[in-house]
């Protein structure tokens, strides 16, 4: 009768390949590439997605901040009065009276120091329906040549106003109100 040694017969068995060894790594490596280029991808369409979604926080809340301010003026006018809205000196964020008008709620900066958005403000009357109309745009200052990024506008009603001056479609990122009591001519 034959007998095999056990031993020889467990050494074989047990483990792997050089080659095997070379061929689960290399399917590793590839598989590796392909869910890091899927990662990357998902990671900076949330990052755009982020971006965006501040930009329009951004320009609500100070579209917001503005329409509070003047629902209760009474004059709105060119040049200055008691209160005025308008751009920081590097138009990155609007003011009332010089004073920034979010001062808790700050925008990305870009690689420049420079803050990420450009604002710009138009303000557009109608002493019929004693309406203002403030437009915003934003653009991307990391990229200038990208143009406008984000654009909304904001109808106010004011019912106060006793005469409104008509500012037109006033390019001008300044505009003047007062909320003193005004009597009726």
């Amino acid at each position: 009768m034959n007998r095999m040694n056990k031993k020889k017969i467990s050494r074989r068995r047990i483990g792997f390949t050089l080659l095997e060894m070379v061929l689960v790594m290399a399917i590793m490596v590839i598989m590796s590439a392909y869910l890091y280029a899927t990662f990357r991808v998902v990671n900076y369409s949330h990052l755009e997605v982020t971006v965006v979604n501040d930009m329009h926080d951004y320009a609500s809340l100070n579209l917001q901040a503005i329409a509070n301010n003047l629902c209760n003026a009474t004059s709105i006018t060119k040049d200055s009065s008691t209160k005025n809205f308008g751009l920081s000196n590097d138009a990155s964020y609007v003011t009332l009276n010089n004073a920034n008008i979010l001062p808790g709620f700050t925008q990305y900066h870009a690689g420049n120091g420079k803050a990420k958005w450009g604002v710009t403000l138009k303000f557009k009357t109608n002493p019929g329906t004693k309406t203002i109309s403030v437009e915003i745009a934003l653009t991307d200052n990391a990229v200038p040549s990208s143009g406008v990024i984000y654009r909304d506008v904001v109808t106010v009603y004011c019912p106060s106003c006793v005469a409104m001056e008509d500012l037109g479609d006033s390019g001008s990122a300044t505009i003047g109100f007062t909320t003193d009591p005004v009597t009726p001519s």
